[in-house]
C-alpha cells in the first residue's frame, strides 16, 4: 500500500521530465541548422489555363507559364536573368574567340520521367526542332536571336553549337531559357502545336493530370538528378477571379496563389491566420502597346507626346498605393542587368507643343484635338479580369484628356483580348510585361519587330551592331544605346513596374525562394539543394533567428536537457529507494 502511494506521488514528476525531454529534443532549434521541410501535398491556386505545359502550349498573360513548364522540363543553365551562368543540365560551356562556336558538357546520369537516358542527342535534336519547326515562345533562341546553324552531339555528354553570327550570350541567356525535349518522343510529333499528350521531361515534377480550365496535378520525380523534391504532390486549381483566389487563401482552401496580391488586399490578407507576405522579385510591368499602323499612332511625334502626357508616378501612387516603380522609356525592367536608366519626362505643356507642331490641334477650342479634320479619339483594350489595369486605363484617359486626346477603355475577356491583340485589331492595348520580355535582351530584340512592330533607321543600325558583337560587354553597350533611343521614339508606353508581393500559408510550407525575375512559384522553391546552388535563402531561412542567437539557444537547450536528465535519474533513484523502504515496511 505504501509502495503504491509512492509510485503515484512520483509519477507526475516522471511524466513532466519525460515530456520536457521530448519537447526539447524535437525542437528545430535544438538541432542547430534548419532542416529542409518535407511536405506531402501543396495546393497552389493559379489564375489561367496554360495548356498541357509543353514548350508549344504557351498562352499570353495573365498567369505564369515558363515557371510551370520548368516544373516538368529543365534547361542547360539555370535561368536567363543571372549575372553569371549557373550550371543545370550542363556542367560547363566554352566559346571560341569570336563566340560563334560553343562546346557544352552535360551532366551524366540524368534520366527522363519515363526512365530513358538523357543524352547530347536530345539537346542537339531540341535545337534543330526549335529552329526548323513552327514558332513558339522559345524558338527565337534558335531561329532568330541568335540563329543556331547547327547543334551536334560529339559524344553522349558533349554538344557543339555553331551560330550564324557571334552569340556571346549563348550560355547566359539562350541555353538558360530553352527547355530540352526528349528526342525519343518528339521526333514522332509532326504538329507540336496540336500535341495534347502529357509532357515527359527531366524536371523535378511529372504532370500527372491536366483537366482543361480546371486544374493541374504534379507528382514528385523521386529520381531527379538533384534529389527528390521537398513536396510530394502539387495540386493546382485554376481560379481566374482574383477575389475568389485570395478568399480561398484567406480561408485556408489553398496554400498560396501565383497571382501577386493587389496592394489594397495586402494588409487584410497579411492579418489572416498563418498567412505571410513576401516580395517575390518577379519582373513585371504594365505597358501600352501601340498599333503603329493606325494613324496618328504611326507618327513618332504623336507617340512621344502621349509618353510625355502621362504622369507615371501618379499611377504608382494611386493604383499601386505606392507599391511599385514608375515606368521608364527604357522598357526593360529596372532590376535586369541589361537595363539603362531613362527617366520619363512628365510634361503636359511640352506634349501639347509637340502635338501643335505636328498639326494635331484644337482648332475650335472645345478641348479636343483634331487630326485630318476629325477629333482624336483612341480606344484601348484591357483585360476584364484585371481591376488594376482597368483602373489604370481610366486614370490614363483622364491624363490624356488634359492635353486634348480622348482615350476610351474597352474591357474584354482574356480570350477575346488575346485574339484582338494577335490580329492587331486595336489602337492601344494594355499588356503585361513578363520576365522573358522585359528581362531578356534577345527577346526584346525579337519583340521589337514581332510584337511592337518597331521601325526606326537608327535602331536598325544598333540592331546590326548587336549581331556583330563578340562579347557580353559589347552587346550590353549596344543594348544601352537602344534604350536611350526609346526616349525620343518610344516603341511602347511603359506605365509602371509593380512590386510582386505573394501570399503563402507558412504552416503549410515555407521553403519558397524569391528568385530574381521569376517570383516564388518555380521549381527552385521545391529543390532542397537550390538555396545553396542559387545563393538565395528561403523565406524560412530569412525569418530564422541570427546565428549567434541560434547558438545561444542551442546552449540553453543543452543545459535544459542536461538538467532534465539529472532530474530523471534522481527521480528514478529516489523512487527505487523509497520503493525498497516500502517493501521493508510491508515485511515488518
Amino acid at each position: 500500500m505504501v509502495r503504491g502511494a509512492l509510485e503515484r506521488s512520483w509519477r507526475p514528476v516522471l511524466v513532466f521530465v519525460l515530456g520536457l525531454l521530448i519537447v526539447v529534443v524535437s525542437s528545430p532549434t535544438a538541432g542547430g541548422a534548419q532542416q529542409s521541410q518535407q511536405v506531402e501535398r501543396l495546393t497552389i491556386a493559379t489564375e489561367a489555363d496554360k495548356g498541357n505545359l509543353t514548350p508549344y502550349s504557351f498562352r499570353p498573360p495573365p498567369g505564369i507559364h515558363s515557371e510551370l513548364v520548368g516544373l516538368v522540363y529543365d534547361t542547360l543553365f539555370l535561368h536567363p536573368y543571372t549575372e553569371e551562368p549557373i550550371s543545370w543540365l550542363a556542367t560547363e560551356a566554352s566559346a571560341n574567340a569570336d563566340a560563334t562556336v560553343w562546346t557544352v558538357t552535360l551532366r551524366d546520369g540524368v534520366t527522363w520521367h519515363d526512365g530513358e537516358e538523357f543524352t547530347a542527342e536530345d539537346v542537339a535534336f531540341t535545337y534543330d526542332y526549335y529552329r526548323d519547326g513552327p514558332p513558339n515562345r522559345y524558338t527565337h533562341h534558335a531561329s532568330e536571336v541568335p540563329v543556331v546553324e547547327s547543334a551536334e552531339a560529339l559524344d553522349a555528354t558533349t554538344v557543339e553549337f555553331t551560330c550564324e553570327q557571334p552569340c556571346p550570350t549563348l550560355d547566359l541567356v539562350t541555353l538558360a531559357d530553352l527547355p530540352i525535349l526528349p528526342q525519343h518522343i518528339w521526333e514522332d510529333v509532326e504538329d507540336p502545336q496540336t500535341y495534347t499528350d502529357l509532357p515527359v521531361g527531366t524536371g523535378p515534377y511529372r504532370l500527372a493530370e491536366y483537366v482543361e480550365d480546371q486544374s493541374y496535378l504534379f507528382e514528385a520525380n523521386e529520381d531527379y538528378f538533384l534529389g527528390p523534391p521537398a513536396v510530394g504532390e502539387i495540386e493546382m486549381p485554376i481560379v481566374p477571379d482574383p477575389s475568389s483566389m485570395f478568399l480561398a487563401l484567406q480561408n485556408g482552401q489553398v496554400d498560396t496563389a501565383t497571382r501577386p496580391v493587389p496592394p489594397e488586399l495586402q494588409e487584410s490578407l497579411g492579418e489572416a491566420r498563418d498567412v505571410e507576405l513576401v516580395e517575390g522579385k518577379r519582373f513585371a510591368s504594365i505597358f501600352y502597346r501601340f498599333n503603329a499602323e493606325s494613324p496618328p499612332l504611326d507618327q513618332q511625334e504623336f507617340r512621344r507626346a502621349l509618353d510625355m502626357a502621362v504622369d507615371r508616378q501618379a499611377l504608382v501612387d494611386t493604383v499601386l498605393l505606392g507599391n511599385g516603380r514608375a515606368g521608364s522609356p527604357s522598357f526593360m525592367h529596372p532590376d535586369s542587368r541589361w537595363f539603362e536608366p531613362q527617366d520619363a519626362a512628365f510634361d503636359p505643356e511640352q506634349a501639347g507643343a509637340i502635338l501643335d507642331e505636328a498639326g494635331i490641334t484644337d482648332s475650335d477650342g472645345d478641348g479636343s484635338r483634331e487630326y485630318e479634320g476629325e477629333p482624336v479619339s483612341l480606344s484601348i483594350i484591357v483585360s476584364a479580369n484585371d481591376p488594376l489595369q482597368i483602373r489604370t486605363a481610366e486614370l490614363v484617359a483622364q491624363q490624356l484628356g488634359e492635353v486634348g486626346i480622348e482615350l476610351v477603355p474597352e474591357s474584354l475577356d482574356p480570350g477575346t483580348l488575346s485574339q484582338r491583340q494577335n490580329a492587331l485589331d486595336f489602337e492601344l492595348s494594355s499588356f503585361q510585361g513578363v520576365p522573358h520580355l522585359i528581362g531578356d535582351p534577345t527577346q526584346m530584340i525579337e519583340s521589337l519587330e514581332s510584337l511592337l512592330v518597331y521601325s526606326n533607321p537608327e535602331y536598325e543600325g544598333l540592331r546590326e551592331e548587336w549581331f556583330q558583337s563578340t562579347s557580353v560587354e559589347q552587346q550590353g553597350e549596344t543594348m544601352r544605346g537602344i534604350q536611350r533611343l526609346f526616349v525620343e521614339d518610344p516603341p511602347a508606353l511603359t506605365l509602371y513596374y509593380p512590386d510582386t508581393t505573394y501570399a503563402y500559408n507558412s504552416s503549410a510550407y515555407d521553403g519558397w525562394i524569391p528568385v530574381e525575375g521569376h517570383g516564388i512559384h518555380h521549381k527552385w522553391s521545391f529543390i532542397p539543394e537550390a538555396p545553396e546552388l542559387l545563393g538565395i535563402e528561403t523565406v524560412a531561412q530569412r525569418t530564422a533567428p541570427p546565428e549567434e542567437e541560434t547558438g545561444g539557444r542551442t546552449i540553453l537547450y543543452a543545459l535544459v536537457v542536461a538538467g532534465a536528465v539529472v532530474l530523471l535519474v534522481l527521480a528514478i533513484f529516489l523512487l527505487r529507494r523509497r520503493s525498497a523502504r516500502g517493501s521493508d515496511e510491508d515485511q515488518i
